[in-house]
């Protein structure tokens, strides 16, 4: 049976009608995405090791995608300043932001009003590193493990100093998880930088710190790391749960995109970044900044800022850190 001519053309403009619909048009953007180059908004400042790895991961996609990949520090406010600039952007994958758990995490439950919500706001894509805390001791002072420091605390009465680099800070935070675990008494000290700490700690004058930097393992004694496993870089140092108490605390820098992310983009740059992270390349440049390399998948990130969250609310609220001017 012959079809008329005008039988065939109504089809032919029904087929070109569906084909120019919206779901059509959103394939074909993911499909040649990245067609310009990606700003990666890094919230660290310029040389610091969430800088310098930000540039790493952002050459890596330059090479992947053949597009460039162009990382614009926005420090400031504590990361609010660049989170909040991003969760602004469009969902199109041309904005992207190295995060750390400061701001993606922390900066909602020390400010009582931050001008946006991660979870809500944003799209998970993937865990770059993560960067235990070291609990460091002097020399001078006789500690050789986490034990021996647990146990001075626990028979001086008047408990242990504990220096941390800012209050707010995961070496503040760290320190008071440890001593709530340890059920030692505490004095939490203060200082304007990791280095201050340090210094303090070498002169006896605290009786440990927790400088949130791996420090030169030979001039203080380290005496326990606090994340899951040892450190890959510095393996004689025990984690806090080899010393036999229940604590993780970790820093981490993560990639992600504001809400709303079509899954196809974020897929393409998890894949990407993971390839590097698992490459020789990618493990020994993380290495030289003292920064495990991780990966994962979106949900597994997604899964760390919700456990970090339910994690350090109670801390925060025991210690009663606030860091708003009021």
């Amino acid at each position: 049976m012959m079809r008329s001519p005008l039988s065939s053309l109504f089809w032919v403009l029904l087929l070109f009608i569906f084909g120019a619909t919206a779901p059509a048009s959103v394939s074909a953007q993911e499909r040649e995405w990245p067609s310009r180059p990606v700003a990666i908004v890094n919230l660290f400042g310029p040389g610091g090791n969430g800088d310098v790895a930000s540039r790493a991961v952002a050459q890596a996609l330059t090479n992947k995608f053949g597009q460039s990949f162009i990382v614009e520090n926005r420090p400031g406010g504590g990361g609010v300043v660049g989170s909040t600039f991003v969760a602004k952007a469009p969902p199109d994958g041309y904005t992207l932001i190295t995060t750390a758990i400061g701001p993606a995490v922390l900066n909602q439950l020390l400010f009582k009003s931050v001008p946006y919500d991660t979870e809500r706001d944003f799209t998970p894509i993937i865990m770059l590193g993560e960067v235990p805390n070291v609990i460091v001791s002097s020399p001078q002072l006789g500690f050789k493990t986490l034990q021996d420091l647990v146990a001075y605390g626990k028979s001086n009465p008047a408990g242990l100093n504990i220096g941390h680099s800012g209050a707010g800070s995961m070496g503040h935070l760290t320190a008071a998880l440890f001593a709530a675990k340890a059920g030692v008494k505490a004095t939490f000290v203060a200082y304007r930088s990791p280095g201050a700490v340090v210094t303090d700690v070498l002169g006896g004058q605290i009786h440990a710190g927790v400088p949130t930097f791996i420090p030169a393992v030979q001039s203080v004694t380290a005496l326990a790391v606090t994340g899951n496993q040892r450190l890959e870089f510095q393996p004689n140092i025990p984690t806090i749960r080899e010393s036999g108490l229940d604590v993780v605390a970790i820093t981490w820098i993560a990639i992600l995109a504001p809400a709303g992310l079509p899954d196809k983009i974020r897929d393409q740059i998890n894949a990407a970044v993971n390839d590097y992270l698992k490459s020789n390349e990618g493990r020994e440049a993380f290495a030289k900044l003292n920064v495990m390399a991780v990966g994962g998948t979106p949900e597994q990130l997604a899964q760390t800022i919700k456990r970090d969250r339910e994690l350090w609310a109670p801390i925060i609220a025991k210690e009663n850190i606030q860091l708003d001017a009021n």
